[in-house]
């Protein structure tokens, strides 16, 4: 007799291995799935990070830094050698990052951390150069990228000798 068929045991077996491979490539789908929605958000909050660092840093660079006063609990304001003021502010409730009239919204699961500014005079320095650092630091974390720090981190160097910026 000519059979021209599958047998049972050979139509459960190529099933079972379809579904083995429909599995591990539902997996792989998943898995590519996950890299790509973390990678848009890490682009995302480090596009924020740096405009918010390149704005501030402008600042710092081009213009000379008179004084830094508190403006508030979550606010510091820094004046510039050609009287002109930008407040630095957080919001926490809105998630929002101010300076001057420049606001940077975080993504959806962020969070600020503590706003510190903070400077730290090096004793033995030569006259004449730098001694004093400032340090502005506004952690942001998101929770999909909880390892990663995507805040604002500045840091300018000034001669105290010269320049008395409070704090």
């Amino acid at each position: 007799m000519n059979n021209k068929g599958f047998t049972l045991v050979e139509l459960i077996s190529s099933f079972t291995l379809a579904l083995i491979i429909m599995f591990f490539l539902f997996q792989i789908v998943i898995a590519v799935k996950e890299i790509y929605v973390s990678s848009g958000l890490k682009t995302e909050m480090l596009i924020k990070q740096a405009n918010m660092e390149r704005k501030i840093g402008t600042d710092l660079k081009e213009k000379i830094l008179k004084s830094v006063t508190r403006c508030g609990d979550e606010c510091y304001t820094f004046l510039y050698n050609d009287n002109t003021s930008k407040n630095l502010s957080v919001d926490r409730s809105k998630k929002v990052i101010v300076y001057g009239d420049y606001q940077i919204e975080m993504l959806d699961g962020s969070s600020i951390g503590t706003f510190q500014v903070s400077k730290n005079t090096i004793s033995g320095v030569e006259v004449g150069k730098n001694d004093t650092i400032l340090t502005i630091d506004i952690p942001v974390k998101n929770k999909v990228l909880a390892d990663r720090n995507f805040g604002v981190h500045m840091i300018y160097q000034y001669n105290s000798r010269t320049t008395n910026l409070g704090l």
